[in-house]
């Protein structure tokens, strides 16, 4: 057979749709990869030869349906449910990370099926897999900064990975360049200004966001897709095993009780304040007591060349005034566990009037309760992607040439 030669069989229009919708659910959470779900439910082999075929301009009808429908429905998906996700991740952090935690390992029983029998370098292979990105997952931490043009295109070409390679969270990856939250909020507020025929917004977005972006996406899935044919088609099990092991090293990345790391806020302090310690005013709303885990990680950022100092709030929450008068003090603003109306959100992001930066912390504090609904939960999402993935039957070995 032919490298260009299409996958025989029908094609399975109901478990594209269902891949397609949950590989956009996704790329919206960090620490998941779209590329997991893709290859537990049985697609992975037929993915990559539409990608590798596409991007060489080798077209074929069948090619085209599958990376329309997949990339479509994700497309939908991810306008779709960007506010909703986004809500759940700042409300409910650690009940949506377990799921996902469950979600992801589902994939693996499907992966290790077609590596048994499993040599020494199948084993040797998950092992590297794993390290890289335990590695990943363990040394980097998210933090803050303001996206750039460049930024962003960097971004999107790394969060092409989350949609080819399984347990490469692209979302992980740019929440840990600190462009995640500022693209999220940047897909919602695109949707408001199409709701409103807003075509200065449209245009805003699309150009500072959506561009650079979109862009990286494009350069990093052709480079992507047609690697890891050359792998999958060369060496088959070995490339399968590093897969799984970059699938079980991810989900270290997630686990659902962490706190937010703070640890770049004394470069913005040093951006925006003058002299020798730096000021770095924050405005805490919802973190009452000295004590407190997020008082305390925002004090310890403290140094000898930035110097943190707690305004005083009247207010429970912040609120549109509130972004005015940090505005005038140069003051970050951190709420903790609180889902904020979109007028704050939009007046901390008005760069005509100077962007304030916002930085909502979700309430990811470990209690017996929630200790058992992270244990369901989990149990839930890998149920849920073993029974998905036998939609598949298992991933088909890769064309001959």
């Amino acid at each position: 057979m032919s490298e260009s030669t299409p996958p025989a069989g029908k094609l399975p229009i109901v478990r594209l749709t269902i891949t397609g919708i949950f590989m956009g659910l996704a790329n919206l959470v960090p620490g998941v990869s779209g590329g997991t779900m893709v290859l537990a439910l049985g697609l992975y082999q037929e993915f990559i030869d539409a990608m590798s075929s596409i991007s060489r301009l080798r077209l074929s009808m069948r090619h085209l349906t599958v990376l329309g429908m997949l990339f479509g429905l994700s497309f939908i998906t991810i306008l779709g449910f960007s506010s909703v996700i986004q809500y759940l991740m700042e409300m409910f952090k650690p009940g949506m990370l377990a799921l996902f935690i469950g979600m992801t390992l589902g994939g693996a029983p499907s992966l290790w099926k077609e590596l048994r029998p499993a040599g020494g370098s199948v084993v040797a292979s998950i092992a590297v897999g794993f390290v890289v990105m335990a590695t990943v997952a363990l040394l980097l931490k998210p933090g803050l900064v303001e996206p750039s043009w460049l930024l962003l295109f960097l971004g999107g070409i790394i969060a092409s990975s989350a949609m080819i390679l399984p347990g490469i969270s692209g979302s992980y990856m740019l929440l840990v360049m600190g462009i995640y939250l500022p693209i999220i909020a940047g897909v919602s507020a695109f949707k408001d200004a199409l709701k409103a025929a807003d075509v200065s917004a449209i245009m805003s977005i699309g150009l500072g966001i959506g561009v650079p972006v979109a862009l990286g996406l494009a350069i990093g899935i052709v480079g992507f897709s047609s690697l890891l044919k050359f792998m999958m088609e060369r060496y088959h099990k070995p490339t399968l095993g590093f897969l799984l092991g970059l699938l079980l090293g991810s989900v270290l990345g997630l686990y659902p009780f962490g706190q937010m790391s703070f640890d770049k806020l004394p470069r913005y302090a040093v951006t925006v304040a003058e002299g020798s310690p730096a000021v770095l005013n924050v405005m805490l709303f919802n973190a009452k007591g000295d004590d407190h885990p997020v008082r305390q990680s925002v004090q310890a950022v403290g140094s000898e060349k930035v110097k943190v100092v707690f305004l005083p709030t009247i207010e429970q929450e912040p609120s549109v005034s509130t972004i005015e008068a940090a505005r005038l003090s140069k003051a970050v603003v951190i709420a903790y566990d609180q889902n904020l109306p979109r007028e704050v959100r939009r007046a901390a992001a008005d760069k005509k009037a100077g962007k304030v930066e916002l930085i909502l912390v979700p309430n990811s504090e470990f209690s017996p309760l929630k200790g058992v609904l992270v244990v369901v939960l989990a149990i839930v999402g890998f149920v849920l992607t073993v029974l998905l993935g036998r939609l598949g039957g298992g991933e088909k070995k890769p064309t001959e040439a």
